[in-house]
């Protein structure tokens, strides 16, 4: 009778914990200089920033001492590691401030260079309360008026935010999509208001009051103010145009 053989144990490949398990000592050294390095990098001399230049427009409202010190970078930070869009977003927080351009570099020593562009005064609105100075997009600029010589909007009752941010009462705003109707026609305006019935009453630069009424079909009532100053012409002084009533406007005279 033939004895059987006996089968031979099968052999277990070693699992990858095991297989590692004799390089953890390596792996550690390699993270911890690795954390070394990136930590020397960090504090390297050799980024350290030495300059923050600023560059703003001629007559420009905001200073370059604003600009530095709304962007707040640290002397001597690394130059590389700066959040660039943090920067420029805190100075474009400046009320007067458009946009923001920041850039950086290494040579000859590591500078970041700040540039601006500003936001010009288009109108100044006033309230019960307050008088404040607006751009052509109605953010607030700065509080009073900053130039006589641009449009004065009488908002009435209406709320008007810090500088800095845009307006957002819902009369006021559109009041002041009325105001852009009618000088986007190329009528430039001294005073706009409303009258004791809630309708768009200004006064352009010529000192011509311009009676528009109810603003629903203004676009059109704007239209007919160049046909009408053509149709008097230039031998009597206009007093108002009042087009209150599209198809029937009135003019007075002084």
């Amino acid at each position: 009778m033939r004895a059987h053989a006996r089968a031979l144990p099968r052999r277990r490949r070693p699992s990858i914990a095991a297989r590692v398990r004799p390089f953890w000592i390596v792996t550690v050294v390699l993270a911890a200089l690795a954390g070394w390095g990136g930590a020397w990098l960090v504090h390297a001399p050799w980024f350290a920033l030495t300059r923050v230049g600023v560059d703003v427009p001629l007559a420009s409202p905001v200073s370059a001492d604003d600009v530095r010190a709304a962007a707040a970078v640290a002397p001597g930070a690394n130059v590389w590691l700066l959040d660039t869009r943090a920067i420029a977003h805190r100075v474009e927080a400046i009320p007067y401030v458009d946009r923001a351009l920041v850039r950086r570099g290494q040579f000859p020593k590591p500078f970041v260079e700040l540039g601006i562009t500003v936001r010009r005064p288009s109108g100044c609105v006033r309230t019960d309360g307050e008088e404040v100075t607006i751009d052509a997009s109605s953010r607030v600029l700065q509080m009073g008026c900053a130039d006589a010589g641009t449009a004065r909007i009488d908002a009435g009752a209406g709320a008007l935010p810090v500088p800095g941010r845009t307006i957002g009462d819902r009369d006021v705003a559109r009041l002041l999509a009325d105001v852009k109707t009618v000088t986007d026609s190329g009528i430039a305006l001294r005073s706009v208001g409303r009258d004791r019935w809630g309708g768009l009453d200004a006064v352009d630069v010529s000192g011509v009051r311009l009676r528009f009424g109810d603003d629903a079909d203004l676009a059109q009532k704007v239209r007919l103010i160049a046909p009408v100053r053509a149709g008097v012409g230039s031998k009597r002084a206009l007093r108002a145009i009042d087009v209150r009533t599209p198809g029937t406007p009135v003019v007075e005279f002084r």
